[in-house]
């Protein structure tokens, strides 16, 4: 048979062309799809190969701890009312502070009393204290000393006699104003030592020493109410008139003088009483979590000596601790925290933020209503943990303006809490 050469037209060229196309295209995609830190790797000696680990053995104990006392003095809420639930047992908010005129040089010549009024701005609502609490507004015959710091357990009981009482009523306006119509005697009061009471505030404080406003749980459950003393919706407002003039206002601020709150929380009949006084656990299943002085809870490393090599340095790329809450199917009356933070302690016992915390955005701990569970990125402050820059282990809870806010929290601890750490070593 004769074989005879045969040339490649251009058509075929041009077809043979088009089919290499293809196989060269997914050549190149699966060698983008390797991972770029392993391109050369033969190339470089083992030891100074990076390699990404990921873990998620890291356990922690937990523990659940008594409340203490907060420095109240002069904040700008606070937290009035009472409750009782099964949980985290008997809360209860009293206020004690001075007011005084917006206005001095008053001339209170010929005024004719009409009425006087307390209006408290309600900054936000816990439970259920409409038709359940009442407020009691006395008025002081102690003064309140202005180079003390008042802390959350100071007896305000000591400052008033419950036969002092000042106000007619207590009436919650829907989710704007506590509204507290105070006793014509008082009112007068304002007016009957005449001028000369409105030359100074020094002056006036020594006529009037202040107010202090006690809650009343009528029935069970109640609730409590934060305030806004600074808002200008928080003052004391007497009404009158003159032979002149009728109608007319005067003021009086809550915010211009010194104030404080004492908080009292009692455990003693609810389920937070046997975490807190359960002396054979090092490692409590629930965390419970509190606002203004209420209970606390605090989180160790368990087994971070097994996990880590004292020979290596850590990078840690990304570090995140998920703890799921426990419902107890009170979400609509008592709110969880909008956000939890990390504090911990240096040698000398002085307490700091994290700073993963204090610098960015991805620390998270923002409550997730869809997954009922709080996420935290601890990246910056495990490493130097882990890299022996603190010595404490210790992570201790708060919420996010605890001094302000009453909102708490039961989250799930033991295998329930997730640590997820990805992270080099060299």
């Amino acid at each position: 048979m004769n074989k005879k050469n045969r040339k490649l037209k251009p058509k075929n060229l041009i077809q043979l062309f088009l089919g290499v196309i293809p196989f060269l295209i997914l050549t190149i995609t699966f060698s983008c799809e390797e991972d770029p830190s392993a391109l050369g790797s033969n190339l470089l000696p083992e030891s100074d190969k990076i390699k990404i680990h990921y873990d998620s053995l890291l356990k922690f104990n937990c523990y659940v701890l008594d409340n203490q006392s907060i420095h109240t003095t002069n904040l700008t809420h606070y937290t009035l009312g009472t409750y009782e639930d099964d949980y985290f047992g008997l809360v209860k908010g009293e206020y004690a502070g001075q007011f005084l005129p917006l206005i001095f040089n008053e001339n209170v010549d010929d005024v004719i009393i009409d009425s006087a009024v307390l209006y408290l701005h309600i900054d936000s609502i816990y439970g259920i204290p409409h038709n359940n609490i009442k407020f009691n507004v006395y008025e002081l015959n102690t003064e309140i000393l202005e180079d003390s710091i008042y802390y959350s357990d100071y007896d305000i009981n000591s400052l008033y006699s419950t036969e002092d009482i000042i106000n007619t009523n207590s009436i919650i306006s829907g989710d704007s104003l506590i509204i507290l119509p105070l006793a014509n005697t008082f009112a007068e009061k304002l007016i009957s030592n005449g001028d000369s009471i409105y030359d100074s505030s020094d002056i006036f404080k020594s006529f009037f020493k202040g107010i202090s406003i006690i809650p009343e749980l009528l029935s069970s459950s109640g609730g409590l109410i934060t305030t806004n003393i600074t808002s200008i919706n928080t003052k004391i407002i007497l009404y009158y008139q003159t032979l002149e003039e009728d109608s007319l206002a005067a003021s009086y601020s809550l915010a211009g003088g010194y104030r404080f709150t004492k908080y009292t929380i009692d455990y003693s009949t609810a389920m937070a009483n046997y975490f807190i006084n359960d002396p054979t656990s090092i490692n409590d299943s629930l965390l419970f979590i509190q606002g203004l002085n209420g209970i606390k809870s605090k989180i160790t490393f368990a087994n971070y000596k097994e996990w880590i090599d004292e020979d290596s340095t850590y990078s840690i790329l990304n570090a995140e601790l998920i703890f799921p809450v426990h419902d107890v199917g009170q979400f609509d009356l008592f709110a969880p925290p909008e956000q939890l933070y990390f504090y911990y302690s240096d040698s000398d016992s002085s307490l700091y933020q994290i700073e993963d915390y204090v610098s960015g955005n991805i620390f998270g701990g923002i409550y997730d209503q869809t997954k009922k569970q709080y996420s935290f990125n601890i990246s910056k402050h495990f490493k130097d943990f882990i890299n022996g820059d603190m010595e404490d282990s210790c992570l201790n809870f708060s919420i996010t303006n605890r001094a302000y806010y009453p909102n708490r929290v039961i989250l799930k601890s033991g295998n329930n809490i997730k640590f997820n750490v990805t992270y080099t070593k060299h």
